[in-house]
């Protein structure tokens, strides 16, 4: 009975991923302004939460109904969301081009097999609110991205980024603090 119930499961995730990228393959390379309008519009549907997002072209979302976005979110062209393993972006969130968001990776642990016959490790990633996501950079599976931080162009975050703070690098490192912020604001 498990193995029937993981198969329909299996196979309702291969139909709603099917219609969704059929929908979002018609919208996906249109021109703005019409084209961001669209492309919100068929996210819309698969999304697990979406509410005033701009989506430019070429925004590509694995397993959207496992995504949430908040409001006033901008994800800029051929940005890449992997939301096997659930992702969660908050309010107020930029995400520059070419910038990948990770929740699932390959196992790799045994080496007397091949990788991929060691499936895969699921990780859901968090980007809290006011956070700026800088061009070509990548966040790995299982990071929380805390409010108002920045991840400059070209890092990966392979740890937990704190509040307000600037990270850079391969892997990426804190290089330095956003704003002037007392004490209690940062507990805030």
């Amino acid at each position: 009975m498990a193995s029937e119930e993981s198969s329909e499961n299996r196979l309702s995730d291969y139909l709603r991923l099917g219609t969704y990228f059929g929908l979002n393959g018609i919208v996906k390379y249109l021109p703005s302004p019409v084209g961001d309008w669209l492309r919100y519009a068929v996210t819309k549907l698969f999304l697990k939460k979406v509410t005033g997002v701009r989506i430019y072209e070429g925004v590509t979302i694995w397993y959207p109904y496992r995504v949430s976005i908040g409001k006033q979110v901008t994800l800029n062209e051929w940005v890449f969301i992997d939301g096997f393993g659930g992702v969660t972006i908050g309010d107020g969130v930029r995400i520059a081009h070419r910038a990948s968001i990770l929740s699932s990776d390959h196992n790799y642990e045994d080496r007397s097999r091949f990788i991929f016959e060691q499936g895969i490790v699921i990780k859901p990633t968090f980007i809290e609110d006011d956070v700026w996501i800088g061009a070509n950079s990548v966040i790995m599976p299982g990071v929380r991205i805390c409010r108002g931080a920045i991840v400059a162009a070209g890092a990966v975050v392979t740890k937990d980024v704190l509040p307000f703070t600037i990270v850079g690098g391969v892997p990426a490192r804190p290089i330095g603090m956003r704003g002037t912020a007392s004490d209690s604001e940062l507990q805030t």
